[in-house]
């Protein structure tokens, strides 16, 4: 959502609390697009005074990229121009 938004919606660091009293529960879900579509800024965000703040690429070196990181890198701001 943050490179969608161009940096409108900032992403959260993944969290997680444990507790001894309560039990946890996750729920994942997952929205896979096609490999050749582009992950990137929406143009109508992108305006001269607003100029993109991420790459576009496609999601398939979107996730090669996210594999192949180094760790102590945050994968989101490798992707910044």
């Amino acid at each position: 959502m943050e490179i969608i938004s161009n940096g409108n919606y900032k992403a959260p660091d993944h969290r997680a609390v444990v507790n001894k009293s309560n039990q946890r529960l996750s729920i994942v879900t997952f929205c896979y697009p096609n490999s050749s579509v582009d992950i990137g800024p929406v143009e109508k965000l992108i305006m001269s005074g607003s100029p993109p703040v991420y790459r576009t690429l496609t999601n398939a070196k979107y996730f090669h990229n996210f594999y192949n990181r180094k760790l102590e890198v945050s994968f989101i701001d490798s992707l910044k121009i």
